[in-house]
């Protein structure tokens, strides 16, 4: 199947896909990952970057082109946290896209998240072009975790109700949908999409880029400890991050741990100050962002691995790209019951599910995964063997390679 599929791709080498994001580019494991698999299947992309960055206006990465349009960081702030409201980002993201498509011919406009489907669909209505949205995470429901949209003044341009219009009337409207999950997708076919028009991509991990990552031995000792955990992520209020805080004094009142948060964000100051309070500070170590490359040695220095995402309508949907990170490298994960890595963490018996937000359910977890060094291999052994069966990037890919085959036939 992999084999046609390519060659379906190739039959159209002149198809043309056009990728929206408001984030400076490279990185992005995901946008990378397509972008790879797209042009192996020969497809022309290009990706229309809005964002603050200065680097080169024109590049190319991956066999793409890159094309930069530079706006400062608070301008695209401004534009996304009022994108349900006031519709600058829209009318501002089918401006550049018009200009472009004066010197290139596109076949389809591919937007990365729901606020720059608005965008995407008002340019593509003026080019007669096919718009796939490819949606990371459900946005509305997101938007009730994040603290710059739940707190002022963030919170006062911010309406909920009208997003969820939003992402229903452009969801219908995109020829095709990409989500993150099974469950995701169900969102989108109950708000009115037709299942055939929504694929599932999950964020497995691309083993091939990651066997490149060296080792880097500095990075492991530097967390070493007789019992390492390790989060790698962003730092904001969904992440669960503060019930894992409080539950350290149990796990400490048992024996040694270090608490490793690979990241930053907005709560970071708030959770080093409850670290103070819990008397766990000395035990708890933030590294600040790293780059890609590192996390494998991150992983490597560590016992056990955390995603410990609060149960919302926002994380029952979603998968993050740590959690294949942690099974390829066969380390045992603990998790909560957020629905979609609850499903995969106990159909691959890779790991231990924990209620979301309980504390004493994860120093439980955590106590005993310390106790049994058997335990620990063999739930990453099995997370590891799991990921080479099924999720990895060279087998998720194959549902965007045939939706473009798809759209290229049409």
């Amino acid at each position: 199947m992999k084999t046609a599929t390519k060659q379906r791709g190739l039959a159209k080498p002149a198809f043309h896909v056009l990728m929206l994001l408001d984030h400076p580019f490279p990185p992005d494991t995901r946008v990378e990952n397509e972008i790879e698999s797209l042009v192996g299947a020969g497809f022309e992309v290009t990706l229309l970057s809005i964002a603050p960055d200065t680097r080169l206006e024109r590049d190319t990465h991956l066999g793409a082109s890159i094309v930069r349009y530079r706006v400062p960081k608070k301008m695209r702030n401004t534009m996304r946290g009022l994108a349900g409201t006031v519709p600058l980002l829209s009318w501002f993201i089918a401006w550049r896209v018009g200009r472009l498509a004066k010197n290139i011919s596109f076949s389809a406009v591919h937007a990365h998240d729901l606020y720059m489907c608005g965008g995407a669909l008002r340019a593509a209505r003026q080019l007669g072009l096919p718009v796939v949205g490819d949606l990371h995470e459900s946005w509305v429901d997101a938007l009730r975790q994040y603290a710059w949209s739940t707190r002022l003044p963030g919170r006062l341009f911010v309406s909920l109700r009208r997003w969820r219009k939003l992402e229903r009337r452009w969801t219908r409207h995109c020829s095709r949908i990409i989500a993150i999950t099974a469950e995701g997708k169900n969102r989108y076919v109950n708000g009115g999409c037709a299942p055939k028009k929504v694929a599932i991509l999950p964020n497995t991990v691309n083993t091939r880029v990651f066997d490149q990552y060296a080792e880097d031995n500095s990075v492991m000792e530097s967390i070493r400890s007789p019992f390492t955990v390790l989060y790698t992520g962003g730092i904001d209020l969904h992440r669960g991050l503060s019930f894992v805080m409080q539950a350290l004094p149990a796990v400490l009142s048992h024996g040694p741990i270090r608490f490793v948060i690979v990241g930053e964000g907005s709560i970071r100051p708030d959770l080093e100050a409850e670290a103070k309070a819990l008397g766990v500070a000395e035990y708890v170590q933030f590294t600040g962002w790293q780059k890609q490359s590192l996390i494998k040695s991150f992983v490597l220095g560590s016992d056990v691995c955390l995603v410990p995402h609060l149960k919302s309508g926002h994380t029952d949907t979603t998968l993050p790209h740590k959690l294949f990170h942690y099974m390829y490298l066969s380390r045992p994960v603990v998790v909560t019951n957020c629905v979609p890595v609850a499903r995969i963490v106990q159909e691959a018996e890779c790991g231990m599910v924990v209620d979301s937000g309980d504390s004493a359910s994860m120093a439980e977890a955590l106590m005993e995964l310390r106790r049994d060094a058997q335990m620990r291999r063999r739930m990453g052994a099995n997370g590891r063997r799991a990921v080479l069966a099924k999720y990895n990037w060279s087998y998720s890919a194959q549902a965007l390679i045939e939706l473009y085959a798809g759209l290229a036939t049409k």
